[in-house]
């Protein structure tokens, strides 16, 4: 169903990927992604939504051993992906989780149609409610009225995408 247009067939197909490969993604293919989240739907048109990358080693080190400590993970949180989208909203706007959520949809279905896998990481959440995360909020110039929503790991996948599994419940009803 819907195979035969582009965008359904990435919606239905998009899966979270847990393994990546260390070669990084290509700028253009992250300004591609970074666009597609910039043009997700937003309260009042409030454009609430803020990206930060996250693909220095440096940076990237410091982030995954301060979200391990966070949240006790004993693995690397992103899964080795060579780049990080930390996404944060302004909580001053209409609608902030719900821009940001859109716009984090949005680069992970943008991902998929790229090529590049894709997974919503929570658990940056734990990590910038600590002070840790709030001084590394800091150093990444973040202001303060910016309220951490999610992150997602990006690059290209390290084995077979995983299958679409069945659904354990009927989404909706109709009446």
């Amino acid at each position: 169903m819907g195979s035969e247009n582009g965008t359904i067939h990435t919606i239905l197909n998009r899966r979270s990927i847990r393994a990546y490969k260390k070669e990084q993604i290509s700028n253009d293919e992250l300004e591609t992604i970074l666009l597609a989240g910039s043009a997700a739907p937003s309260g009042m048109n409030g454009q609430s939504a803020y990206a930060y990358v996250i693909q220095s080693e440096e940076f990237m080190n410091e982030l995954v051993t301060s979200v391990e400590k966070a949240t006790g993970i004993e693995r690397n949180p992103f899964y080795d992906a060579p780049t990080v989208v930390i996404v944060f909203a302004d909580s001053s706007k209409f609608s902030p989780v719900e821009d940001a959520s859109l716009a984090i949809e949005n680069m992970m279905l943008a991902a998929y149609s790229l090529g590049i896998g894709s997974c919503w990481i929570y658990a940056v959440k734990q990590f910038f409610a600590t002070e840790e995360g709030k001084i590394f909020k800091k150093k990444l110039g973040i202001p303060d009225n910016q309220m951490i929503i999610g992150s997602v790991a990006l690059g290209y996948a390290d084995g077979k995408q995983p299958s679409v599994k069945a659904k354990e419940h009927k989404f909706y009803k109709k009446f």
